[in-house]
């Protein structure tokens, strides 16, 4: 009896062992592959994750401290002109206080300084800047192009075109006049700062009508001002690389210098854009037609104070947009 009691002792220890060796037995290494993309957060127990919340933007406010003894409306002119070239490389602004500041980096191989004049514009609403001996221009601003700025009455900056293939034109479009400074800095050899520091005019509540966002084959109009208000065309630019852009520059003695001006397809296929009342077009007057690119012709004529543009050579019905915008003042035609 005592030899069976032993043996079942022993057996009841072998199985308690086993028993206890499987439930002490570690868990098996697993793997992590490092390059997989994975987002391990840890909380604490009691404690809540806090949701990001975005800043919201802080809104303008000048303190008041500038000093614009310096600023004037007067036209500004920095160096003179030479046989000097400059290449524009970079065009930056910036909000300071109180004033916007647009700062153009050019380069040179020569000693002297840019040519370059600042004035303002009364009948576009803009602050002009016309650099002369420009072999290159690389601010990434287009011909007819833009750059929007929309900061206290600091509308946007526009590249305009010129007849002169070294002069280069930045129209500084602002919601009224204001007072500006014109500066330079040369900041090592062959290297300079064009500065321009326009001061915040305010916002001008105007209610314009800018005509079509979109293209479409349809009639487009604007309603906008007459011969009444000295409604004006006084020049025009156009450009044709893929997309024709014809752009009309206009005034009127109104607070909207936007004249009215519908556009339509004839039975011809011809588009037709007319200008219903308008005081003076010195557009008219330079002729009775305008030839543009890819053979595309704007036959102009004057009858009483309206003005008929009929553009011939489209081959086609094309998509159009007919626009309009504020400083510079314009009204765009683009075909595509």
């Amino acid at each position: 009896m005592k030899k069976k009691g032993v043996i079942t002792i022993l057996l009841f220890l072998a199985i308690g062992g086993l028993i206890f060796f499987l439930i002490r037995k570690p868990k098996e290494d697993v793997e992590i592959d490092e390059n997989e993309d994975t987002q391990v957060e840890e909380v604490e127990e009691g404690e809540e994750v806090a949701e990001e919340e975005e800043e919201p933007e802080e809104e303008y406010e000048y303190s008041g401290d500038t000093d614009f003894t310096e600023f004037s409306s007067d036209t500004q002119v920095l160096g003179e002109e030479t046989e000097a070239e400059f290449a524009i490389e970079e065009l930056e602004d910036v909000s300071r206080d109180g004033f916007h500041q647009f700062t153009f980096t050019l380069t040179t191989e020569d000693e002297e300084e840019p040519f370059v004049t600042a004035s303002y514009q009364s009948n576009t609403g803009v602050v002009r800047v016309d650099f002369q001996g420009i072999s290159g221009d690389s601010t990434g601003i287009g011909y007819q192009q833009e750059r929007r700025v929309d900061q206290e009455g600091v509308l946007r900056i526009y590249h305009n075109i010129s007849a002169d293939a070294d002069q280069e034109l930045y129209d500084i479009g602002i919601s009224k006049a204001t007072i500006f400074y014109l500066t330079s800095e040369q900041i090592e050899e062959g290297k300079w700062y064009v500065i321009l520091q326009v001061k915040y005019p305010g916002a001008a509540d105007v209610d314009v009508d800018l005509g079509s966002e979109d293209f479409s084959e349809g009639d487009q109009s604007i309603v906008g001002v007459t011969a009444d208000d000295g409604a004006t065309i006084s020049a025009y630019t156009y450009s044709g690389a893929g997309l024709l852009k014809l752009v009309w520059a206009v005034t009127s003695q109104a607070d909207n210098p936007i004249p009215s001006v519908s556009a339509t397809y004839n039975k011809d296929d011809e588009l037709v854009v007319t200008f219903d009342s308008l005081t003076t077009d010195r557009v008219a007057a330079f002729g009775d037609t305008l030839t543009l690119p890819s053979s595309v012709i704007a036959e102009v004529e004057r009858v009483g104070d309206s003005s008929v543009y009929t553009f011939t050579g489209l081959e086609e019905v094309r998509e159009y947009k007919l626009s309009a915008s504020l400083s510079p003042n314009q009204v765009i035609l683009e075909i595509r």
